[in-house]
């Protein structure tokens, strides 16, 4: 008796059967595997694969993120992840911002290691690992609109005591600096923005500006090592997120190195007028984007 078609036949039995549709499933998926494969590949590509004006927008927004962070020492999500906001989702932004400082902080690190401060580092970092989780407790009681608000607020009135003279003329104590690693972690807990009390730290006269930046550099390497483990817990770093980072690091790498060839050429004042220019600014965007949030 002749099976259902060629390659196939058999004599009645169940058994050859059962062989004859095994073997139609088989050819059926050898067969069709490679077409399978290319739609799949090509439904990934439409789907994760960054458009042209993306791309571009992206690269503007890296560029600008990375001229700041290369003067300052900071800013670079800070900068970043509201400019990338402008045209794609959080859930893309602050990853592949995350992962560019990661990547940015790690090339930087061996020459920011000798010439940053250790000893303040030591208890900043102490300080924020420990904030962190009260920040998110605060945050389990508050909304995170109020949070990004009050730390707005704060911010930007540490910053005109600063423009109005405050200097310190000897770096604080241990217990000062692990308070404000501390608030440091508060922030950081609360709205994701551990930056301002140590950028404020930093700029408040106690430590020469190569110290300074060095020193910020490092910190927010940790932070963005910290950022990178939790986004990966959380599944959001996905093709479409590395393709964006992969695709801003000649950007990054360039502002990067016209801001550091600004900030040799530059003086100690006009580095901490840029820092403070540059942290007004966020802050300010930081508090209309939380009041805008309230209202």
């Amino acid at each position: 008796m002749v099976g259902r078609g060629w390659p196939f036949h058999n004599d009645g039995d169940p058994d050859d059967w059962a062989h004859d549709a095994a073997s139609v499933s088989l050819h059926h998926t050898l067969t069709m595997a490679p077409q399978q494969l290319a739609v799949a590949v090509y439904d990934i590509a439409a789907t994760s694969l960054p458009s042209a004006a993306l791309v571009l927008a992206a690269a503007l927004s890296i560029f600008a993120a990375a001229l700041v962070r290369g003067f300052t020492g900071f800013g670079f999500a800070l900068t970043a992840v509201p400019l990338l906001g402008l045209f794609m989702p959080p859930t893309q932004s602050v990853p592949v911002a995350v992962c560019l400082q990661l990547l940015i902080g790690l090339g930087d690190l061996p020459r920011a290691s000798r010439v940053c401060d250790w000893p303040s580092l030591r208890w900043l970092i102490l300080g924020g690992v420990i904030g962190s989780p009260i920040g998110v407790l605060v945050l389990s009681l508050v909304s995170a609109s109020a949070a990004r608000l009050l730390i707005a607020l704060i911010t930007v009135g540490a910053v005109v005591l600063l423009n109005a003279g405050f200097r310190l003329t000897t770096a604080p104590a241990r217990r000062i600096t692990a308070l404000v690693g501390l608030t440091a972690g508060m922030f950081n807990g609360l709205a994701g923005m551990p930056g301002p009390p140590v950028i404020v730290y930093y700029n408040s006269g106690a430590f020469g500006r190569i110290a300074a930046r060095a020193s910020m550099m490092v910190f927010f390497l940790v932070s963005s090592i910290v950022a990178t483990a939790t986004l990966a817990s959380f599944d959001l770093l996905d093709l479409h997120v590395a393709v964006l980072t992969a695709l801003g690091i000649p950007v990054m790498l360039v502002g990067t190195w016209l801001g550091d060839l600004g900030f040799h050429r530059g003086s100690d004042t006009l580095h901490r007028r840029v820092s403070m220019t540059s942290l007004a600014a966020v802050a300010l965007g930081s508090a209309l984007k939380g009041l805008s949030d309230l209202l």
